[in-house]
């Protein structure tokens, strides 16, 4: 019993310690930022330079990074100091939706390769993540694209937020509780501030993802997520607090994987309804990312994140019962033999990183 105690003291101060190294990482990132200002500004829009580029900007990086949520929170701290334009931080943040569903897919892969279990199911999960951000990504990519819909909505929240007079204190408070951060950067300098402040986020975001996992022990979590398939409503709110509490769709996403693989729960009907809590669970450590900026435009950006989430759930819920027929179909195509889970998953690299690439040789 003891233990178990010290155990859970242990990962509640892990827990805390790696939320306060993740806010750091914004204040270094931003403060890095900040100092290189025109010269990294160049870089960014050298790379992308419109909507679409940026968008595919978004899909990659996040692939690569394993991470939607810390992409998400260096493309605000980017935002609020100027280095990055609104409209192409808007568009990264469409194309980090589908970055993030690369992770649970290369897990289901691996199950793949094993050849053990269930594979058709293990890849029903993920491809209810995939179809959905494909189909979302489809919709508001054209909306943005030629009518600028999200750019208007970041404008729009950053006019909201401005009036809000503790706003602006809130980069004060966390300089006060971050002091070592400008003389580190006085030290090492302010790009390799930036470097450092990106590895800092994601081994922050990973650890608090480690121990609150590590909380919410893996059988007992098993067993809640299991129990919560029995009603839509229900997954979706199950969905929304775990990954509130463990802020990653891909780990809670993944964590459905070996679950459908061993036959633990067959309710195809509510992976996507736990999947869109998921999802806008997931904004909140984007929203503390762009509160500790202080900006009312960098707040506007993480507004576009919680629109796109929401909207997805107002326009999916409607349609379970064909969207999981119609991902069945998809899963036993995929998984049908090594070759073409192979072609598929080389596509989900291959596409987005093609079009960057010829946006920077060729355009």
């Amino acid at each position: 019993m003891k233990g178990i105690l010290s155990a859970k003291y242990k990962n509640a101060i892990g827990s805390f310690v790696s939320i306060y190294f993740f806010i750091s990482a914004i204040v270094l990132v931003k403060n890095s930022a900040k100092i290189i200002g025109a010269a990294l500004a160049e870089t960014i829009v050298l790379i992308i330079r419109d909507t679409t580029s940026a968008v595919f900007a978004g899909w990659i990086s996040t692939a690569l990074l394993h991470s939607s949520g810390a992409f998400d929170s260096i493309i605000v701290a980017f935002t609020s100091t100027g280095v990055m334009p609104l409209n192409l931080a808007v568009a990264t943040i469409i194309g980090a939706e589908i970055g993030t569903t690369v992770t649970p897919f290369l897990i289901s892969v691996l199950e793949r390769m094993k050849g053990k279990g269930e594979t058709v199911a293990a890849f029903n999960v993920t491809m209810s993540h995939v179809l959905y951000n494909l189909v979302t990504l489809a919709l508001f990519y054209p909306l943005e694209l030629y009518f600028g819909i999200f750019t208007k909505i970041a404008e729009w929240g950053s006019h909201q937020f401005i009036k809000l007079p503790w706003l602006n204190s809130v980069p004060d408070l966390l300089d006060s509780v971050t002091p070592w951060v400008k003389p580190l950067i006085g030290v090492i300098g302010a790009r390799a501030g930036l470097v450092g402040g990106g590895i800092l986020l994601l081994v922050a975001l990973g650890a608090v993802e480690k121990y609150m996992t590590a909380i919410f022990s893996m059988p007992r979590s098993w067993n809640l997520i299991r129990s919560t398939f029995t009603h839509p409503k229900r997954a979706f709110l199950a969905g929304f607090l775990f990954t509130l509490l463990v802020p990653s769709t891909t780990v809670m996403v993944s964590l459905l994987v070996p679950l459908a693989t061993s036959g633990v729960f067959k309710a195809e009907f509510y992976i996507l309804p736990y999947i869109l809590g998921a999802n806008i669970g997931t904004v909140f450590d984007v929203m503390i990312a762009a509160m500790a900026t202080g900006d009312p435009i960098a707040l506007g950006v993480w507004l576009v994140h919680l629109t796109i989430n929401v909207v997805g759930a107002f326009l999916f819920m409607p349609i379970l019962d064909p969207f999981a027929t119609f991902t069945r179909k998809v899963a036993e195509y995929i998984s049908r033999d090594p070759k073409t889970t192979l072609i598929i998953t080389a596509l989900f690299h291959i596409i987005p990183a093609a079009i960057i690439l010829y946006y920077y040789l060729v355009i």
